[in-house]
């Protein structure tokens, strides 16, 4: 089974930590050590399908000193690697960890990306996409390119591959409305607002505003035949596909990272589904809704890592266990 991940606009992530009081246009001093790691919807999607037994190659954009720091603190994630060098270096993102949890992220725009540069990777596109199974695709698009890339990119593959995407505004209705569509789509609550028009008040009105996410994600589906994974932060993730429409709750843990989170949802999903990693609790009647448990207890086990580290296997075992036990009190 062949996985290729397409990041177009990498980053090198900086986290830092601060008590509970940040403050905008004053002096915050960090309370713990910052820390610099590799960022990407693609290749943090490629690292987590290492960590579950899969092996996947990793395609997209690098440049300057950015990017051969990036490519060297890849190195210990051994992954299998295809980029194309950039004259623009790659570009930095900052994310603020308040005392309470709460991120705050400031990221750059990168790119631009020239003529030559995305010649160059979607001809690495066009040599390998008969031979991919699944192809992963996410992130922003970087200036110099259209926001139809990832739509494009659909079209050369014929409608034979499972396409999964994970971006937003108009490079996400350019995939929805075209006439060969993704096989999954994985919004968070917000791009999942943004899409539909409506928004999701789970603070206040948990229960009737699930409701009205599930109604919506089931919208979609029955719209566009298009899986919907919906991450949904502190309150876990949606499933709804062909076997219906699923939720499960994340149990409260310490967050201390937050990025990759939602790539490790998706690609513990996809693991599980389609037996890349199997879970001895799980046939073909409880699929979709097994798959839904070990992606949230995936995401939950990898916020409690500082920056970008991710969770090992046994501790995405172990938080699995817990929300299964969890649920069946």
């Amino acid at each position: 089974m062949k996985i290729a991940t397409l990041t177009l606009n990498p980053a090198l992530d900086r986290t830092m930590y601060f008590g509970k009081d940040v403050k905008i246009g004053a002096l915050n001093r960090a309370v713990a050590p910052s820390l610099t790691t590799v960022g990407g919807k693609g290749t943090d999607v490629s690292c987590v399908f290492k960590i579950l037994g899969a092996e996947s190659t990793a395609y997209g954009f690098i440049g300057g000193d950015n990017g051969n720091l990036f490519l060297k603190l890849l190195e210990p994630h051994n992954i299998n690697t295809d980029f194309t060098r950039t004259k623009c270096n790659t570009r930095m993102n900052v994310k603020i960890i308040s005392g309470d949890g709460e991120p705050t992220e400031f990221n750059e725009s990168g790119g631009p990306v020239d003529k030559e540069e995305k010649e160059d990777i979607l001809n690495k596109i066009k040599n390998i996409i008969e031979e991919v199974e699944f192809f992963f695709m996410g992130g922003s698009v970087p200036p110099g390119m259209e926001k139809s890339i990832y739509r494009d990119i659909i079209n050369l593959g014929g409608g034979k591959i499972k396409f999964i995407i994970d971006c937003d505004g108009e490079a996400l209705k350019l995939c929805m409305s075209n006439a060969k569509k993704p096989y999954i789509i994985k919004p968070n609550q917000f791009e999942l607002e943004q899409y539909t028009g409506k928004k999701f008040d789970l603070d206040n009105n948990f229960d009737i505003e699930i409701e009205k996410v599930k109604q919506e994600a089931k919208i979609i589906y029955d719209d566009t035949g298009v899986t919907i994974l919906c991450t949904l932060g502190e309150y876990g993730g949606l499933y709804c596909g062909a076997e219906g429409v699923y939720y499960v709750r994340s149990p409260k843990v310490e967050v201390k990272g937050f990025t990759g989170a939602g790539d490790t949802f998706l690609t513990a999903f996809i693991a599980v589904y389609f037996g890349l990693c199997e879970l001895p609790d799980v046939n073909r009647e409880n699929l979709a809704e097994k798959s839904l448990e070990f992606a949230v207890a995936a995401s939950t086990a990898k916020v409690t890592k500082p920056g970008t580290e991710f969770a090992t296997v046994s501790e995405m075992i172990e938080m699995y266990e817990r929300i299964s036990g969890e649920k069946n009190k």
